[in-house]
């Protein structure tokens, strides 16, 4: 097999050998095109795998946070302005103390407990994702993430904090609106609060942050009718999301795709489930579990219009 190769090879050596300055010059042009060939051929095969291989992905519920989402949720949603009022107004409103102890459900990528660390005060967070955990303690290392599902009483213990957050429409993923206001009563010191991130869903801006040209205006107000679709260009791929409300099942489904820019194909669909009980009704819910209606931060100063912060307590 060896001899067959070196033959040839040969060949070509003593070609070259004999061959002028200039034959030597077109020898390695001649290698240099072959060479540049293969390597075109080899690429396109590689790119033509990689299409054929791309997978479609579907992802609806919880499996929607992964660490693809988790890698770009901050650029979609997160608003550094939007974050610095909640905390200041949460703290003039609740004024904690350097003993404070407080919980942030649906911590999410870590902002808020990192606010909360900075300003002194002992914050922790929980969500129940995964990914969005491993996010969290990329960001901020030095504070306390954990993983569970806050309708689980054992969760944490009696009388654990003197805060709740619960912000960033965190509370419409939740089903079972009735356990988690038991729960959070149930782990607040006497006297504590909760503070819930509440919509009127029917009037509210479904538009996401980077989707909106108007920055601190909401375009609902010029148009004739609600627009619900937000859409973003990524450096590699094309965004689009969706939101639709069910009022008649107190639900919302609110759906992104994620389009290659190349090829123009969807290769990712994800459908976020939520639970939008009218505003009126989750107050209800809040007070059955025995919390005191305390106070009301409207978001609209910093372009959240028709968003609010209820600040509910427990009785002391």
């Amino acid at each position: 097999m060896f001899a067959s190769i070196l033959k040839p090879l040969k060949s070509v050596s003593i070609i070259y050998k004999k061959s002028s300055t200039w034959g030597k010059v077109l020898f390695f042009v001649i290698l240099l095109l072959i060479a540049i060939a293969i390597f075109k051929t080899a690429n396109i095969k590689h790119k033509e795998g990689f299409e054929q291989n791309e997978q479609f992905l579907y992802k609806t519920g919880p499996e929607v946070y992964d660490d693809f989402y988790s890698d770009i949720y901050d650029q979609l949603v997160f608003s550094t302005l939007k974050d610095d009022y909640e905390i200041g107004e949460i703290i003039n409103k609740t004024k904690p103390t350097q003993e404070s102890i407080i919980l942030d459900i649906g911590s999410g990528t870590g902002h808020h407990v990192h606010s909360l660390n900075k300003k002194g005060y002992k914050a922790i967070g929980v969500d129940a994702s995964f990914p969005m955990i491993k996010k969290a303690k990329e960001n901020y290392p030095d504070y306390d993430f954990e993983h569970g599902d806050i309708l689980n009483a054992m969760m944490f213990q009696p009388s654990s904090f003197t805060h709740i957050l619960c912000l960033y429409f965190t509370l419409y993923y939740i089903k079972d609106k009735k356990q988690f206001f038991n729960n959070c009563m149930n782990w607040l010191m006497p006297g504590g609060s909760l503070v819930v991130h509440v919509v009127n869903r029917d009037q509210f801006d479904p538009i996401l942050p980077p989707a909106n040209p108007l920055l601190m205006l909401t375009p609902q107000r010029y148009a004739k009718e609600r627009i619900t679709k937000s859409n973003v260009t990524f450096e590699d791929f094309k965004y689009s999301a969706n939101f639709d409300l069910d009022n008649t099942n107190n639900t919302a489904k609110f759906v992104e795709k994620f389009q290659n820019k190349e090829t123009g194909k969807v290769f990712r669909k994800q459908e976020h489930q939520m639970y939008m009980e009218s505003e009126a009704d989750i107050l209800d819910l809040a007070k059955d579990a025995g919390f005191i209606i305390f106070g009301k931060v409207d978001l609209i100063k910093v372009g959240y219009e028709y968003q609010y912060l209820y600040i509910f307590q427990k009785p002391a």
